[in-house]
């Protein structure tokens, strides 16, 4: 395996599911890499790839969206967050569905993850080894990635608060490039055709991001620097830097998306379509690998 070649995970909240298909099929055909970067739940694939746990993706991403304790309005207004962190970061990897910290902790993959500074506006990057407890990383760091303003608090880690990491660096390559990774392989989770267009705040989230003024700045160029990347992404991938996976058959689910019909449809795309451009695939990775 090429030394410099990075795997960079777009988040996107449920449409991760698709990133959990790609990444099962990376598994079965037994595709490894020595760098790994990830944004929201792109992170969380990211982190279940890292720990080679075949089949996790798919139960935190599909399987358990319907228990009553994974989302929902009622957790907004109970714990200020519609995804229930305590559920998906602390009861689904201690108790229902485990972590293998072990694996995950003792790989010699590098695995980043993108969060964004509450103070500065400005993304940050933890590295795995960074984390001094084993359940911190997936409580704090992880947990911080997922945290979208308006929807759930900021988290805390040594002192800082930090939101979502996708308001800053929806796609990471240019971290990925600038550790060093000369070739890259991307999973994106919209269509090749999308642009994103300007986000439009309402009356209650204009006020609630009033105490977040870096954040709020961060959110309204979000989709220059988003649409920036896509067409670097573009440009790498036709001098051959870059491989790209990204949903070919219009997507049907959104980043709130509660029907586990449409999540597990998306999860079977996502592997389907991986395999079938698994050939192409392999051809560009020995390619690399020769470089």
């Amino acid at each position: 395996m090429n030394k410099k070649l990075g795997l960079v995970l777009e988040g996107g909240g449920m449409r991760g599911a698709y990133t959990s298909g790609v990444l099962r099929a990376f598994m079965d055909e037994g595709i490894k890499f020595p760098y790994v970067i990830g944004v929201s739940a792109g992170a969380n694939n990211g982190a279940n790839f890292v720990a080679e746990q075949k089949e996790r993706n798919k139960k935190v991403f599909v399987d358990y969206v319907s228990h009553k304790d994974y989302s929902g309005f009622r957790h907004l207004i109970k714990e200020r967050s519609y995804f229930n962190m305590k559920f998906l970061f602390d009861t689904l990897p201690n108790q229902l569905v485990p972590f293998d910290y072990d694996t995950f902790f003792n790989s010699p993959t590098i695995f980043k993850v993108c969060v964004t500074d509450v103070e500065t506006g400005h993304p940050k990057y933890f590295e795995k080894s960074q984390s001094r407890d084993n359940k911190e990383f997936m409580n704090k760091v992880l947990r911080a990635s997922s945290s979208l303003p308006i929807i759930s608090p900021p988290v805390e880690i040594n002192g800082k608060l930090y939101f979502d990491g996708g308001i800053t660096d929806s796609i990471p390559i240019e971290k990925s490039i600038e550790d060093g990774n000369q070739y890259n392989v991307v999973v994106l989770t919209r269509n090749k055709d999308y642009l994103k267009e300007e986000q439009k705040l309402g009356v209650y989230s204009k006020h609630y991001l009033r105490k977040y003024p870096t954040i709020l700045q961060a959110i309204k160029k979000r989709h220059i620097k988003y649409n920036i990347t896509l067409e670097k992404i573009a440009n790498l991938e036709r001098e051959g830097y870059i491989f790209v996976f990204r949903p070919i058959a219009p997507l049907m689910v959104d980043r709130l998306e509660k029907d586990p019909l449409k999540l597990n449809n998306l999860y079977n795309q996502g592997y389907e379509e991986t395999l079938e451009r698994m050939e192409e695939f392999k051809k560009w990775m020995k390619k690399v690998n020769k470089d």
